[in-house]
Protein backbone atom coordinates (compact mmCIF):
# COMPACT_ATOMS: atom_id res chain seq x y z
CA UNK A 1 0.00 0.00 0.00
CA UNK A 2 1.51 3.37 -0.83
CA UNK A 3 2.04 6.17 1.82
CA UNK A 4 -1.24 8.22 0.01
CA UNK A 5 -2.99 5.49 0.64
CA UNK A 6 -2.33 4.56 3.97
CA UNK A 7 -2.84 8.28 4.73
CA UNK A 8 -6.48 8.33 3.25
CA UNK A 9 -7.02 4.76 4.95
CA UNK A 10 -6.28 6.15 8.52
CA UNK A 11 -8.19 9.28 7.47
CA UNK A 12 -11.27 7.55 7.00
CA UNK A 13 -11.23 4.98 9.90
CA UNK A 14 -10.50 8.28 12.16
CA UNK A 15 -13.48 10.14 10.68
CA UNK A 16 -17.00 10.28 12.59
CA UNK A 17 -19.48 8.35 10.62
CA UNK A 18 -21.92 11.73 10.69
CA UNK A 19 -19.55 13.13 7.57
CA UNK A 20 -19.84 11.98 4.12
CA UNK A 21 -16.62 9.93 4.51
CA UNK A 22 -16.44 9.31 0.59
CA UNK A 23 -16.42 12.94 -0.36
CA UNK A 24 -14.05 14.04 2.42
CA UNK A 25 -11.61 12.09 1.11
CA UNK A 26 -12.01 12.68 -2.58
CA UNK A 27 -11.59 16.60 -1.80
CA UNK A 28 -8.10 15.20 0.19
CA UNK A 29 -7.11 13.00 -2.76
CA UNK A 30 -7.18 15.72 -5.24
CA UNK A 31 -5.48 18.11 -2.76
CA UNK A 32 -2.20 15.88 -2.30
CA UNK A 33 -2.38 15.39 -5.88
CA UNK A 34 -2.44 19.28 -6.16
CA UNK A 35 0.18 19.61 -4.05
CA UNK A 36 2.37 16.81 -5.52
CA UNK A 37 1.99 19.04 -8.93
CA UNK A 38 2.86 22.49 -7.12
CA UNK A 39 6.05 20.73 -5.49
CA UNK A 40 7.00 18.00 -7.98
CA UNK A 41 11.00 18.23 -5.72
CA UNK A 42 9.01 16.98 -2.55
CA UNK A 43 8.23 13.51 -1.74
CA UNK A 44 4.83 11.97 -0.72
CA UNK A 45 5.46 11.62 2.59
CA UNK A 46 7.05 14.99 2.88
CA UNK A 47 3.47 16.43 1.58
CA UNK A 48 1.25 14.02 3.86
CA UNK A 49 4.11 15.06 6.67
CA UNK A 50 2.91 18.55 5.62
CA UNK A 51 -0.78 18.39 5.65
CA UNK A 52 -0.66 16.97 9.02
CA UNK A 53 -1.44 13.52 10.92
CA UNK A 54 -5.12 12.03 9.83
CA UNK A 55 -6.05 11.48 13.24
CA UNK A 56 -5.41 15.04 14.02
CA UNK A 57 -7.45 16.20 11.13
CA UNK A 58 -10.15 14.16 11.58
CA UNK A 59 -10.63 14.94 15.59
CA UNK A 60 -10.43 19.12 14.29
CA UNK A 61 -12.51 17.99 11.75
CA UNK A 62 -15.40 16.92 14.15
CA UNK A 63 -15.15 19.17 16.89
CA UNK A 64 -14.62 22.18 15.00
CA UNK A 65 -15.57 22.61 11.51
CA UNK A 66 -19.21 22.90 12.08
CA UNK A 67 -18.89 26.05 14.03
CA UNK A 68 -16.63 27.17 12.21
CA UNK A 69 -18.17 27.17 8.38
CA UNK A 70 -21.19 28.75 10.46
CA UNK A 71 -19.02 31.41 11.86
CA UNK A 72 -16.81 32.21 8.58
CA UNK A 73 -19.57 32.25 6.59
CA UNK A 74 -22.05 34.31 8.34
CA UNK A 75 -19.45 36.73 9.32
CA UNK A 76 -18.67 36.70 5.28
CA UNK A 77 -22.85 37.22 4.65
CA UNK A 78 -22.93 39.68 7.77
CA UNK A 79 -20.68 42.29 6.33
CA UNK A 80 -21.33 42.50 2.59
CA UNK A 81 -25.19 42.98 4.29
CA UNK A 82 -23.56 45.94 6.28
CA UNK A 83 -22.34 47.44 3.16
CA UNK A 84 -25.32 47.35 1.56
CA UNK A 85 -27.40 48.41 5.00
CA UNK A 86 -24.75 51.23 5.39
CA UNK A 87 -24.83 52.02 1.53
CA UNK A 88 -28.40 52.58 1.81
CA UNK A 89 -29.04 54.44 4.82
CA UNK A 90 -26.20 56.98 3.62
CA UNK A 91 -28.30 57.83 0.64
CA UNK A 92 -31.68 57.89 2.57
CA UNK A 93 -29.93 60.45 4.93
CA UNK A 94 -28.31 62.20 1.89
CA UNK A 95 -31.55 63.11 0.15
CA UNK A 96 -33.66 63.95 3.42
CA UNK A 97 -30.81 65.52 5.29
CA UNK A 98 -29.21 67.90 2.91
CA UNK A 99 -26.67 70.36 3.38
CA UNK A 100 -25.80 67.62 6.46
CA UNK A 101 -22.07 65.71 7.11
CA UNK A 102 -24.33 62.92 4.81
CA UNK A 103 -24.02 65.22 2.03
CA UNK A 104 -20.47 66.01 2.80
CA UNK A 105 -19.79 62.13 3.24
CA UNK A 106 -21.60 61.07 -0.10
CA UNK A 107 -19.93 63.79 -1.86
CA UNK A 108 -16.46 62.48 -0.57
CA UNK A 109 -17.79 58.97 -2.01
CA UNK A 110 -19.06 60.43 -5.33
CA UNK A 111 -15.52 61.55 -6.00
CA UNK A 112 -14.11 57.91 -5.76
CA UNK A 113 -16.49 55.71 -6.76
CA UNK A 114 -13.40 53.55 -8.88
CA UNK A 115 -12.10 53.40 -5.34
CA UNK A 116 -15.41 51.95 -3.98
CA UNK A 117 -15.09 49.42 -6.62
CA UNK A 118 -11.22 48.54 -5.46
CA UNK A 119 -12.09 48.25 -2.25
CA UNK A 120 -15.16 46.03 -2.42
CA UNK A 121 -13.34 43.37 -5.02
CA UNK A 122 -10.86 43.33 -2.13
CA UNK A 123 -13.79 41.96 0.38
CA UNK A 124 -14.04 39.56 -2.35
CA UNK A 125 -10.53 38.46 -2.65
CA UNK A 126 -10.72 38.18 1.07
CA UNK A 127 -13.65 36.14 1.36
CA UNK A 128 -12.36 33.51 -1.25
CA UNK A 129 -8.75 33.59 0.73
CA UNK A 130 -10.16 32.90 3.82
CA UNK A 131 -12.38 29.85 2.99
CA UNK A 132 -9.02 28.37 1.08
CA UNK A 133 -6.85 28.86 4.16
CA UNK A 134 -9.46 27.87 7.04
CA UNK A 135 -10.81 24.60 5.20
CA UNK A 136 -7.96 23.81 2.67
CA UNK A 137 -9.50 21.82 -0.20
CA UNK A 138 -12.62 20.40 1.35
CA UNK A 139 -14.05 24.28 1.53
CA UNK A 140 -15.08 24.28 -2.13
CA UNK A 141 -18.66 23.71 -1.16
CA UNK A 142 -18.75 26.43 1.61
CA UNK A 143 -16.93 28.73 -0.85
CA UNK A 144 -19.26 28.39 -3.13
CA UNK A 145 -22.18 28.92 -0.70
CA UNK A 146 -21.28 31.56 1.09
CA UNK A 147 -20.02 33.50 -2.12
CA UNK A 148 -23.76 33.20 -3.52
CA UNK A 149 -25.21 33.82 -0.45
CA UNK A 150 -23.55 36.87 -0.12
CA UNK A 151 -24.35 37.89 -4.30
CA UNK A 152 -27.73 37.80 -4.17
CA UNK A 153 -27.90 41.63 -2.77
CA UNK A 154 -26.02 42.67 -5.69
CA UNK A 155 -28.11 41.20 -8.21
CA UNK A 156 -30.78 42.29 -6.79
CA UNK A 157 -30.31 46.16 -6.16
CA UNK A 158 -28.57 45.89 -9.76
CA UNK A 159 -31.38 44.61 -11.60
CA UNK A 160 -33.83 46.58 -9.26
CA UNK A 161 -32.09 49.71 -10.71
CA UNK A 162 -32.15 48.85 -14.57
CA UNK A 163 -35.68 48.19 -14.54
CA UNK A 164 -36.26 51.64 -12.38
CA UNK A 165 -38.04 50.07 -9.30
CA UNK A 166 -35.60 52.39 -7.03
CA UNK A 167 -35.42 56.00 -8.75
CA UNK A 168 -32.10 55.91 -10.12
CA UNK A 169 -31.53 60.06 -9.87
CA UNK A 170 -31.27 58.23 -6.18
CA UNK A 171 -27.85 57.55 -7.28
CA UNK A 172 -26.53 60.65 -8.72
CA UNK A 173 -24.00 60.98 -9.79
CA UNK A 174 -22.84 57.64 -9.31
CA UNK A 175 -24.89 56.10 -12.04
CA UNK A 176 -22.49 57.81 -15.32
CA UNK A 177 -22.69 55.18 -18.23
CA UNK A 178 -19.01 54.52 -17.36
CA UNK A 179 -19.45 53.31 -13.77
CA UNK A 180 -22.65 51.68 -14.72
CA UNK A 181 -20.55 49.49 -16.94
CA UNK A 182 -17.91 49.23 -14.30
CA UNK A 183 -20.34 47.65 -11.80
CA UNK A 184 -22.00 44.84 -14.37
CA UNK A 185 -18.66 43.77 -15.18
CA UNK A 186 -16.87 43.83 -12.31
CA UNK A 187 -20.29 41.67 -11.03
CA UNK A 188 -19.20 39.28 -13.36
CA UNK A 189 -15.56 38.97 -12.59
CA UNK A 190 -16.32 38.07 -8.53
CA UNK A 191 -16.68 34.82 -8.96
CA UNK A 192 -13.11 33.80 -10.90
CA UNK A 193 -11.05 36.38 -8.81
CA UNK A 194 -12.97 35.42 -5.65
CA UNK A 195 -11.77 31.41 -6.64
CA UNK A 196 -8.52 32.33 -7.65
CA UNK A 197 -8.41 33.68 -4.33
CA UNK A 198 -9.56 30.42 -2.92
CA UNK A 199 -7.25 28.76 -4.42
CA UNK A 200 -4.09 30.65 -3.13
CA UNK A 201 -5.99 30.52 0.60
CA UNK A 202 -5.63 26.73 -0.10
CA UNK A 203 -1.81 26.69 -1.30
CA UNK A 204 -1.21 28.57 2.16
CA UNK A 205 -3.07 26.23 4.10
CA UNK A 206 -0.41 23.05 4.64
Amino acid sequence: MSPKEQYLRDLERALPHSFSKHEILKEYEAHIEEKQADYPERTIEEILDAMGDPVEIAQQFEIGQPAQKSFVSKNFVFCNFMFFFIGGLLTFCYHVYEGSLFSEAWGILARVPLTIVVVYTLFWMLLGFEIGREYGALGKKIFSRTFFMCLLPNVLLMFMTLFELIPVQWFQPFLTPAFIYICVVMTFLLYPISKLSYYLGVYRSV
